[in-house]
């Protein structure tokens, strides 16, 4: 057993429940965790064995988007406005198109929506913020749905029998989301629904899109994307099937037209995608791999994702990208060291990695304790909803929501429990 897997050993073994960081009580029994986590999720992406963690540094040597944002050593905080320039862009990559076979599409049903409800968003934040909660112990995922402003939450969906909730999305106006339903068991389609939330924030009833994505299992966090019109749908799923091709598709409800890039099978490494998002008018779409970020522009022939797609930053380990599609927010941990695992603490820092012109750091935080990016952007592009690193019963690994004003740089807290995840967040 290796450094990298006692440490998230001890993390697997924290208390079941939400717990407040602020309220805990000295380090108690850590039963072991009953149930593993489903296969592709984000969390067993985190039990990469130190050969493996050596090899994804090995691809991203030097990983940092402070230190690639800023000449000189590590960054400290920001200030609002802040500006830093020297962000070197790779050139898109050379390498040659995979010999893939074709993907199978999406099916639309004769009765299948020809489009998703959305609202014009309010003013200022999205009111409330839908997760699918993963419990830690056992027992079967379901949506939550919180005040963005309280941290209290407001409802909760609990998903058929037999299946797991995989992936969230939401249009415009903090109203109306859309989640991907998985079968527990067996290769079968993965199924596409929606559900709205009243004025108080209720989830109604799950609603079907009639809609099927065909033989996969969904890879985790950040598969599913909705332009805010609720016109086109982005997903990634990973093919279950022998060979294990996996792929990247979008889904156009108005012209009921839909089309997928191959992911290749094989190591997780180099070819595992994340973190799927779509620009305002659905033409572009981003994605993270541990081998960088990447856009795909959704009019390009079907082929392998990787040669139909173009690097944008080989430093960002999370992404999702503007509504306008000039530019991706981004996020990196450093520093790296060549052969080790990301650090126990590093250096976590937001920022905005133009595709057309100039970059800049958000915002940054040294010395954080169990570094890890993930986050949610609203589809206003204004804010980030970040599930922040924190210390629970000494173990790290675990988050807490915050909203960074992408405008600001400024991070707030939400009032809600502390949580071991990453979880799938949509608002």
């Amino acid at each position: 057993m290796n450094a990298l897997e006692d440490r998230l050993r001890d993390a697997f073994r924290a208390d079941a429940d939400l717990v407040r960081p602020d309220s805990m009580p000295p380090a108690p029994p850590r039963p072991v965790r009953s149930a593993p986590a489903r296969p592709w999720s984000r969390r067993s992406r985190m039990l990469i064995p130190l050969g493996a963690a050596a090899a994804v540094i090995a691809i991203v040597t030097g990983l940092s988007l402070a230190t690639s944002l800023l000449s000189g050593g590590s960054p400290g905080p920001q200030p609002p406005g802040s500006v830093p320039t020297g962000l070197v862009v790779p050139t898109p990559s050379a390498r040659p198109p995979a010999r893939l076979g074709p993907v199978p599409p999406p099916v639309l049903a004769a009765n299948a929506s020809r489009g998703v409800p959305a609202s014009a968003p309010g003013p200022g934040l999205p009111r409330f913020f839908v997760t699918v909660y993963v419990p830690p112990v056992g027992g079967v995922d379901y949506i939550v749905v919180r005040d963005t402003a309280t941290g209290e939450v407001t409802g909760r969906i609990n998903p058929p029998g037999g299946t797991v909730f995989a992936g969230l999305a939401a249009t415009a106006g903090d109203r109306t989301f859309i989640t991907t339903i998985d079968p527990d068991t067996g290769c079968r389609p993965v199924q596409l629904y929606q559900f709205r939330l009243n004025h108080s924030g209720m989830p109604g009833p799950l609603q079907p899109l009639h809609i099927a994505v065909p033989g996969g299992i969904s890879q985790g966090e950040g598969d599913l994307a909705i332009t805010p019109d609720g016109e086109t749908i982005a997903y990634d799923m990973r093919g279950c099937t022998a060979a294990g091709q996996g792929e990247v598709g979008v889904i156009s409800l108005a012209t009921r037209q839909a089309r997928a890039w191959a992911v290749p099978p094989g190591n997780p490494i180099s070819s595992q995608i994340m973190d799927v998002s779509l620009s305002a008018d659905g033409r572009l779409l981003g994605f993270a791999t541990f081998s960088g970020t990447r856009v795909l522009a959704t009019s390009a022939p079907p082929g392998s994702v990787f040669g139909r797609s173009r690097l944008v930053s080989a430093t960002v380990i999370w992404a999702a990208i503007a509504p306008g599609g000039e530019a991706l927010y981004g996020c990196s941990v450093s520093p790296f060291r060549s052969g080790q695992p990301i650090p126990a603490v590093g250096t976590l820092a937001y920022g905005r990695i133009s595709l057309t012109g100039a970059d800049h750091v958000i915002a940054s935080w040294p010395d954080v304790t169990g570094p890890q990016c993930y986050a949610s952007l609203d589809p206003a592009g204004n804010y980030l909803l970040v599930q922040f690193p924190v210390i629970a019963h000494g173990v790290d690994d675990w988050s807490r929501p915050a909203v960074l004003d992408l405008r600001t740089g400024r991070l707030t807290d939400i009032n809600a429990p502390a949580f071991y995840g990453p979880f799938d967040i949509a608002w």
